[in-house]
């Protein structure tokens, strides 16, 4: 496999030599001035005139109007609609894109430094983000008014709240997500814009001199009381300690003593067939922080690798860690020190200010008794801010317990043309045998080949029943390090969606892998998915959380030959709501390997959770679930094998300078947890995540 090395290291080395030296213009220019006073007449406004999602003029009327008294920034928008208002959702931070939304996007530093996003329902319940930290929760405030022809919407951020914040020029966006339609309408924008919050579409706003707020420390002071049978580990109590400590306005150091993350909230569990390890979300706030700046190496078809998978860490007793970015580069590193162990990740990217072109160079290392591993990553990418993308990537391992260095590498090349209704991605692949991160996620190694997908939307508006239909194919064929191939997938994905949201796809093809019992079998799962209340029809190359429905109801068969049978799968889920507070969710889900001789693989599973918003910063939620029987094999690992039963229950409460959790259980084991506890969080300085 030389071909996939020469052809990735030629390309890394080409594109490094090709970097722009001077900043091309930007891709818009619409400019507006904020002005400083109470809102009036003399308050700023502009037109949301462009639908992104369906690339035509909006087809109906939001004018936003924004204002500074010099500590906060106000927008106001209003927006006229003829269809149903969808305003569901009354806990702030819960359930984004499932309503009606209008927001603001802020980069203060231009295509440098950190970008902030300040979300809003026609009820007011509001969400935000930052790449400056995935836990970015300060205090600022929301209100909403539904009228008979649309809904006004308010939002007052504190500029307190946003590093680098100053007066002068910002780039920014307005956006309106109507949730009936998927209609995405912006401010700013051209005519190639397929990504409503692309920083190259983004205007400009003109602020005046801003009162003068420099980033505050952090410090956060737990403590918790469990009371627990002998097998939870019995009752016991604990403290400890989160810090952040601004550097410069736009990088910080952070740390962690004691950390204390039993009260998980976030159930993963699932029985849908995979013969991959399952990937899990991180939900540890030490590693969640700065997990914007890792990983951001391209992956256009699966199997994807990762080589800093957090979860893979065990909870460290203390962590230290920096993060931010200056000019073009961004930088973050940390050190988890375990029990015997230690956990150090590095990062250094550099993106251009035309934001044509990004470079990472990462390195994670893991030192314990009689084992080092230390992996080294770099990418180079390239945008023409239309439709073509393209990377290169190369990764080594060296690792004490490794016999051949040579195996222990990857590379990878790949591109893209893709609009709001037509996507091909192509990549080329090669994972050593013994490329395995000990902090990583590799799917899997040992193959070496190409992908391809493409992807046809079509869109329809007037009076026609259909709101949109899709067809796709994907393929891909690797060899690997033994003569014949290790994976092959064939898929061709069909969808349609109606203008009452109702969802049907189908998949139909055929997949093959090679296990680690070096037997090269399928791994097929072909059939059709209904789902009712379904999200809005996502374009081509916009892969965003808007759209997403708050009371979706899916039934779902699937079949296939699967290793030395055949299996059944049935997925059934669905949400609804109790009231105005409150929703339910159940599922029952079983899948059914036959054989022709011996015992045949059942499995079911059975789940039912209760959801309350007890106000906008407080909520409750109750969980039951059982697993019975044998996963299917080759299985991805980390299933019930048996009976598995779970009962949780969890309070919430989120303040502006302390949180309150009380619960019982944790959602995220297979097996109940007797344990009740009480955790308590006290913020001094800055607030949560700022």
């Amino acid at each position: 496999m030389i071909w996939a090395r020469t052809i990735v290291l030629a390309a890394l080395a080409a594109a490094a030599l090709s970097h722009p030296s001077i900043a091309a213009a930007s891709a818009t220019a619409d400019t507006a001035v904020v002005p400083l006073g109470t809102p009036g007449p003399s308050s700023g406004h502009v037109t949301l005139a462009w639908d992104v999602a369906h690339k035509r003029a909006a087809s109906e009327a939001t004018v936003a109007t924004f204002w500074t008294d010099g500590r906060f920034l106000s927008v106001r928008f209003v927006a006229k609609q003829r269809e149903r208002v969808f305003a569901e959702q009354r806990t702030d931070n819960v359930g984004s894109g499932s309503d009606d939304e209008v927001w603001v996007d802020l980069w203060p530093s231009g295509t440098t430094g950190f970008a902030y996003q300040f979300v809003a329902t026609p009820r007011g319940t509001h969400y935000q983000s930052s790449s400056e930290n995935m836990s970015y929760e300060p205090t600022w405030h929301a209100h909403g008014t539904i009228e008979n022809d649309g809904y006004t919407t308010e939002l007052t951020v504190p500029i307190g709240a946003i590093r680098g914040a100053h007066g002068g020029t910002w780039r920014a966006q307005f956006v309106r997500f109507i949730r009936a339609t998927g209609e995405e309408q912006v401010w700013s924008f051209g005519a190639a814009q397929s990504n409503p919050d692309d920083l190259a579409y983004a205007g400009t706003l003109e602020f005046p001199a801003l009162d003068a707020q420099k980033p505050q420390p952090r410090l956060g002071l737990y403590g918790l009381g469990a009371i627990a049978a002998p097998a939870a580990g019995g009752s016991t109590s604990r403290a400890g300690a989160d810090l952040s400590l601004p550097i410069t306005a736009t990088t910080s150091l952070y740390a962690t003593f004691h950390p204390d993350y039993s009260n998980v909230e976030l159930d993963q569990q699932s029985i849908s067939p995979t013969a991959f390890a399952r990937y899990y979300a991180e939900v540890r706030p030490f590693f969640t922080q700065g997990s914007a700046f890792y990983n951001t190496t391209n992956c256009y078809n699966l199997p994807c690798t990762s080589e800093l998978y957090t979860p893979a860490i065990p909870t460290p007793s203390r962590g230290y860690a920096v993060e931010g970015r200056q000019g073009n580069f961004g930088f973050a590193t940390f050190d988890a020190v375990g029990d015997g162990r230690n956990d150090v990740a590095s990062v250094l990217d550099y993106r251009s200010s035309n934001l044509m072109w990004s470079d990472s160079l990462q390195r994670i290392a893991v030192t314990e008794p009689g084992l080092t591993d230390d992996v080294t990553t770099g990418s180079i990418s390239f945008s023409d801010l239309k439709h073509v993308q393209a990377y290169a990537e190369y990764g080594s391992d060296a690792n004490s317990s490794l016999e051949h260095l040579g195996a222990a590498q990857r590379y990878e090349l790949g591109g893209t043309w893709n609009s709001q209704t037509f996507a091909v991605y192509a990549n080329l692949r090669e994972v050593g045998p013994e490329y395995q991160p000990v902090d990583g996620y590799v799917p899997h190694a040992g193959i070496g080949g190409y992908g391809l997908y493409a992807n046809k939307i079509w869109l329809f508006s007037g009076n026609d029943r259909l709101q949109s239909m899709s067809f796709g194919g994907y393929v891909d064929r690797y060899q690997g390090p033994v003569v014949g191939p290790n994976q092959s997938d064939t898929e061709f994905v069909f969808d349609a969606l109606t203008k009452n949201a109702i969802d049907l796809n189908v998949t139909l093809g055929s997949s093959y892998l090679r296990g680690t019992n070096g037997i090269y079998s399928p791994v097929t799962q072909s059939g059709a998915a209904l789902t009712f209340h379904s999200g809005t029809q996502q374009e081509s190359g916009n892969f965003g959380n808007h759209g997403v429905s708050a009371t979706p109801t899916t039934i779902s068969y699937m079949t296939g030959a699967y290793g030395n049978g055949r299996l059944d799968t049935w997925l059934r889920t669905s949400t609804f709501r109790i009231g105005a507070r409150a929703t339910v969710t159940l599922n029952l889900d079983d899948t059914a390997q036959r054989f022709e001789s011996g015992a045949d693989n059942v499995q079911w599973f059975e789940s039912a959770s209760y959801a309350y918003a007890l106000g906008p910063q407080s909520s409750l939620a109750i969980g039951v679930r059982r697993v019975v029987g044998a996963p299917p094999t080759p299985n991805g690992g980390g299933d019930c094998i048996g009976t598995c039963s779970n009962i949780s229950i969890a309070y919430h409460l989120r303040r502006p300078h302390d949180e309150i959790y009380i619960g019982y259980g944790d959602p995220n084991a297979l097996t109940t947890t007797p344990q009740a506890l009480i955790k308590y969080i006290f913020y001094v300085g800055a607030e949560k995540g700022t």
